[in-house]
């Protein structure tokens, strides 16, 4: 039972704290967030036998949707397979970061300081509505820190069991969030180029390039299984042109000439502050991890490898312009070094000092810590007010009383809105959504799904669609009114 603690902890503390702030949670109505309900879309798209990228279009990678399709499988009509798959998440991403603390400290500081850890990244405002891909790829990078830490440390690049581990996990780590969404590889390129050079120097160029090779080849690993059926299916093409080419060249304004170096440097430093400012919670962390640990660490690597890592990660997510709140997910990793170095500097003061912490009174302290955290992660999320509705409060559940079972569907103007998702359809569009990536083939196709009539039934979002009377006939209108989103939904049925 001793050796499960810590992670029995991390379920707990996980359970709790996002049962506050994730949409996907039982005390919410329905997560309402078109992303999320855009995924699930797919998942269940993938899970009825429709092949992702060419039966159905957008833009994330595979990985997500087979997480998603597997939340499907568990409950069709809801977001409960996500808010587990979210515990299980942040179980992996908290435990991680436990073992690093207690690597750092103490395995008692580690029980008080991942709640802290939890409340501080799960209720900012950069994880949003819950459900994100970034948020489902923090175990990975959580994983990956740990075992970097653990190779800067004293002795474990001297065996070659280790490095061999710790090259393997991360390797598979980076190839996961790779076909998750590949903008994490910033994360991974730094990694690879601190774990490397630090091999290099402490056991030779002819070794570090063997775990480097091995870290390449288990990061292409889990691409192979996708890579045959999307060959099998004949889809191959269509992944490389809605994963890779599309979001490189038509999503992002890197691409962009008028959009030039200067600009980008201009708008990522702006972008940087406001991050500060609006999620201050768990920023605080990653500014104290860069300042202990250059005062703390021995040597020019261990003093700065995290702001080098948050560097090439940060300036990989957003040099294409966008800056979405849940882009900056992957950040929240730094804030386990801060934390941990943060327990650190306790312990040592309290050496210092000669004072012991009795076990009653260390386990008071992490029922008082837990408790503050969660009622701090509870007021701080943005979505605390949305904790107040109900179904009947939600546009959704009135609307999907007037579509039939096995009805088909069509959603313009906005990316899913949820009404896939409450009605248990599958789409039989490719374009069953209108994406923010601004196709021209996409607004061709959808204008001839209304001109030919193809599905029983199309949503659009704050506007009448040209063509949309030729073969339908308006049945609703719902108003959807929250703080800082306001839409009007328009429901049209085949006459």
């Amino acid at each position: 039972m001793k050796k499960n603690s810590l992670i029995l902890w991390c379920i707990f503390c996980a359970s709790l704290i996002l049962l506050f702030t994730t949409r996907s949670s039982p005390l919410f109505a329905c997560n309402n967030w078109d992303d999320a309900n855009s995924y699930f879309t797919m998942g269940k798209g993938l899970m009825n036998g429709l092949v992702i990228y060419r039966d159905l279009y957008d833009q994330k990678g595979p990985f997500l949707y087979l997480l998603y399709g597997m939340a499907y499988l568990i409950s069709n009509r809801s977001f409960v397979g996500v808010f587990l798959f979210e515990i299980l998440s942040a179980s992996g991403f908290l435990y991680f970061a436990g073992k690093l603390i207690e690597r750092k400290t103490s395995r008692r500081w580690a029980y008080i300081l991942i709640p802290v850890l939890g409340a501080s990244v799960y209720s900012s405002w950069s994880f949003y509505w819950g459900g994100a891909a970034e948020e489902f790829c923090l175990p990975l990078l959580a994983i990956a820190m740990y075992y970097l830490d653990e190779l800067l440390g004293e002795g474990a690049f001297d065996s070659d069991e280790k490095c061999r581990k710790i090259f393997l996990v991360s390797g598979i780590c980076a190839g996961v969030a790779a076909q998750v969404k590949y903008t994490l590889l910033g994360f991974f390129f730094a990694w690879f180029v601190i774990a490397v050079i630090w091999l290099w120097n402490k056991r030779g160029i002819g070794f570090s390039a063997k775990m480097a090779v091995r870290f390449i080849i288990f990061a292409l690993a889990p691409s192979v299984p996708w890579m045959i059926y999307f060959l099998a299916t004949g889809s191959l093409d269509d992944w490389f042109r809605c994963y890779i080419y599309n979001n490189i060249f038509f999503y992002s304004q890197a691409s962009s000439e008028s959009y030039s170096l200067v600009t980008k440097l201009y708008e990522i430093s702006k972008t940087l502050y406001w991050l500060i400012r609006d999620s201050f919670s768990y920023f605080v962390w990653i500014i104290v991890g860069f300042v202990f640990a250059f005062v703390m660490e021995k040597g020019i690597v261990k003093k700065i490898f995290l702001p080098f890592m948050f560097a090439c990660t940060y300036f990989v997510i957003f040099i294409g312009g966008n800056k979405l709140p849940y882009y900056s997910i992957p950040l929240m990793v730094f804030a386990i070094c801060g934390v941990a170095y943060f327990g650190k500097a306790i312990e040592y003061v309290a050496k210092k000092h000669d004072l012991s912490i009795p076990v009653v009174a260390s386990a008071a302290a992490t029922i008082v810590v837990f408790t503050v955290s969660t009622v701090f992660a509870a007021q701080n999320t943005m979505n605390a007010e949305y904790r107040k509705y109900s179904k009947d409060d939600v546009w959704l559940f009135e609307a999907a009383k007037e579509i039939p079972e096995n009805s088909t569907l069509l959603e313009l103007n906005a990316i899913d809105a949820g009404l896939y998702t409450v009605t248990g359809i599958v789409p039989t569009c490719e374009y069953f959504q209108t994406n923010g990536i601004g196709l021209e083939v996409m607004f061709n196709e959808q204008k001839r799904y209304l001109k030919e009539g193809i599905t029983d039934y199309v949503l659009a979002a704050d506007y009448e669609p040209e063509f949309i009377n030729l073969c339908y006939q308006l049945v609703n209108v719902y108003e959807y009114n929250e703080p800082d989103h306001e839409e009007t939904y328009y429901l049209y049925k085949r006459k």
